[in-house]
């Protein structure tokens, strides 16, 4: 089962550019303070903003993806450091590249996904003609698939909201895990960063956030997500399937050599003496199910095979 811990960065249409009607309802009935936020948080809704990065850690085996937007830009380009992965393009390009890290029983893990994260990539995937791959949202009191990390700590909103407040820093700070956020650098620095290409930057900053979320998960697993159903019932069918695969029994190495070395063998005498010798997945098949078969007489391989 792979586990996802996914994290987004997105930036608003700037006010000036939105419909005149669109403008007038946004700002109807609100007192000037609550319109000028209004004006500001464009980058909060799928509907008047876009997805400028996606950062995507897999728990399972350490290695990142940064998929971002750079404007202008029509070619998908890729880039590898260590075990960090960078995609750059339009944002229906880095959606699409977002859709293929997903099976049918990965793990979301994100904070404040299930209200921000999910719904956005599913509408601005829609947006842009992509059929999302799964519901991001999904059932509301459960941990697995779609494991919110925010509902955990608030036990799905039942605490006291102004007793319980807190967001991804200062959860993370409690547990002892190093945070992206530093003097003047969080979320809201993300749009002036966009607008002056900082574009790399983004990316960086959007999977610190995302190893941040990754290390936090870690901590609340093992003391607080085992007493969910749903996320206990995907452990131990992960489990089972570990088990199962180091079960398999698996063919000495000694076997597996003498094998190759037989079909390089019978390859050359039908090749004839000019030829290289090449081992296919399929002729190896042929000849190890051979070696290993009923003890039948082998029937005589005509000379065009």
């Amino acid at each position: 089962m792979k586990k996802l811990v996914i994290d987004i960065e997105t930036v608003g249409t700037p006010w000036e550019e939105l419909d005149a009607y669109v403008r007038e309802y946004l700002i109807k009935g609100l007192n000037d303070g609550d319109a000028e936020e209004t004006r500001r948080a464009g980058g909060l809704s799928p509907f008047r903003g876009r997805i400028i990065a996606i950062g995507v850690i897999n728990i399972e085996d350490g290695r990142s993806c940064a998929m971002y937007e750079v404007p202008g830009q029509s070619q998908l380009a890729v880039e590898k450091s260590g075990s960090r992965t960078y995609m750059s393009g339009s944002e229906k390009q880095i959606l699409e590249k977002f859709w293929e890290f997903f099976d049918s029983d990965s793990r979301f893990i994100t904070f404040n996904g299930r209200q921000f994260d999910g719904p956005f990539l599913m509408i601005r995937s829609a947006i842009n003609g992509i059929v999302p791959k799964r519901d991001l949202v999904g059932y509301r009191y459960g941990y697995h698939p779609n494991c919110d990390l925010r509902e955990v700590l608030n036990f799905f909103g039942t605490t006291n909201a102004r007793q319980f407040k807190f967001n991804l820093d200062l959860a993370c700070k409690v547990f002892g895990v190093e945070t992206s956020k530093g003097e003047g650098l969080d979320g809201r620095s993300v749009e002036t960063w966009y607008r002056a290409g900082r574009h790399r930057e983004i990316a960086d900053y959007c999977l610190d956030d995302v190893r941040a979320t990754a290390e936090l998960y870690e901590k609340v697993a093992p003391s607080l997500l085992i007493f969910n159903k749903e996320f206990r019932d995907a452990e131990e069918r992960a489990a089972r399937t570990r088990r199962e695969i180091e079960a398999q029994p698996s063919l000495p190495m000694s076997f597996i050599e003498s094998v190759t070395k037989t079909s390089i063998e019978l390859s050359a005498s039908l090749d004839g003496p000019e030829q290289v010798a090449v081992v296919s997945g399929s002729h190896q098949a042929i000849v190890l199910e051979k070696l290993i078969g009923t003890g039948e007489p082998e029937e005589e391989i005509p000379s065009g095979a």
